[in-house]
């Protein structure tokens, strides 16, 4: 078999680049007979060397024009492959082989980021409006819809009730961290940790509104970890103007042996996030045995069970709590996070290739 996987998305951090970095790493592991054409930014230097991997530069970014009609050019090109495995919902309209496609969460939609302008209104709408026709079309042609829980498969259904035959649950990974190495910075304190992009479904503004209330109460601080982007720097600037630079800190693109150190040594991992379709922090703080306080909302029931200390995201007070009364992680974690492997993963992604062949 010769499967084409558009990887675009490896080149950048966060969720769906690691998606695409584990799953191509243990697909290819596992059948060195086929071959994979692998579309990428630039070719990774730290990916594992496999002789069954046919890189294809491609600058082409994704969500525009070029990338509905040149990048279908460029993968119709390749004649010779058997299926594409498109790992999000941008699939070009062009694209004329079959395709299997990875949906992970309707965020674009349930939580739009414009501005409260008409202009940026009207734009956020003609996007929407674009983004729908484009998923209800590829999820009409698709071979198969893979998802990535199935909070988010009731989402889809819900959405479009045709594809529900289409649709499989696999559970990404849990990529393993490297050992603990102290962060570049000085930590004097007890602290919660955050960990995870700064839009704003993530709700770290939950925080400003706890401390707030309890900053006295409270003698931990809080670091979330991050990515620069302008929602973590508004974000900051948020915490200045509340004047909690002194116990908010945000790091910015920290290294994964720091990750791992902050996990390791955080009092919990608090997970406030409104949405998620499947929410890989948590599963990484029951690693390393930390307790984790999540919002008991949309797919993190059913990813943590009764692994983590839970409260309505929307209560500030009832983080306070709950945050009061933790004193050790619940029992199991670290074995419940195990169970979430991409070599599990990959297995049941080959399923579907071949089911669809």
């Amino acid at each position: 078999m010769t499967l084409g996987f558009d990887a675009r998305f490896m080149s950048v951090p966060g969720g769906l680049g690691r998606y695409c970095r584990e799953l191509l790493i243990e697909i290819t592991a596992q059948n060195p007979s086929d071959t994979f054409v692998v579309i990428v930014k630039t070719q990774p230097h730290d990916f594992p060397a496999r002789a069954n991997i046919r890189w294809i530069g491609c600058a082409i970014p994704w969500y525009g024009i070029a990338e509905q009609f040149s990048l279908g050019t460029l993968m119709n090109a390749q004649r010779d492959i058997d299926l594409w495995h498109i790992p999000h919902w941008n699939v070009p309209l062009t694209l004329r082989a079959p395709f299997v496609m990875t949906f992970h969460d309707f965020i674009f939609e349930d939580f739009p980021t414009h501005d409260h302008t008409l202009k940026n209104f009207l734009r956020y709408k003609l996007k929407w409006l674009v983004w729908r026709a484009l998923l209800k079309f590829n999820v009409h042609r698709a071979r198969a819809i893979i998802t990535v829980s199935n909070y988010v498969r009731d989402q889809i259904i819900a959405r479009f009730p045709l594809a529900a035959k289409k649709i499989t649950v696999v559970y990404p990974g849990l990529s393993r961290l490297p050992d603990p190495t102290p962060p570049p910075f000085d930590i004097t304190h007890p602290f919660f940790l955050l960990v995870g992009n700064s839009y704003p479904h993530k709700n770290q503004a939950i925080l400003l509104r706890l401390l707030a209330a309890h900053k006295f109460e409270l003698p931990e601080h809080f670091y979330h970890l991050t990515h620069r982007d302008r929602f973590s720097e508004q974000l900051q600037k948020d915490i200045d103007a509340a004047g909690f630079a002194d116990r908010i800190h945000i790091v910015f693109d920290a290294s994964d042996t720091t990750l791992a150190w902050m996990y390791a040594h955080c009092r919990a991992l608090i997970f406030p996030s409104f949405s998620e379709g499947f929410g890989i922090p948590p599963l990484e703080a029951l690693s390393f045995d930390a307790p984790v306080i999540a919002a008991r909302t949309t797919s993190l029931p059913e990813i943590l069970g009764d692994h983590a200390h839970w409260f309505d995201p929307r209560d500030s007070e009832q983080l306070f709590v709950t945050m009061q009364t933790i004193a050790a992680n619940v029992m199991g974690g670290k074995n419940h996070a195990a169970k979430f492997t991409w070599r599990d993963a990959a297995l049941s992604t080959q399923k579907i290739y071949k089911n669809v062949l």
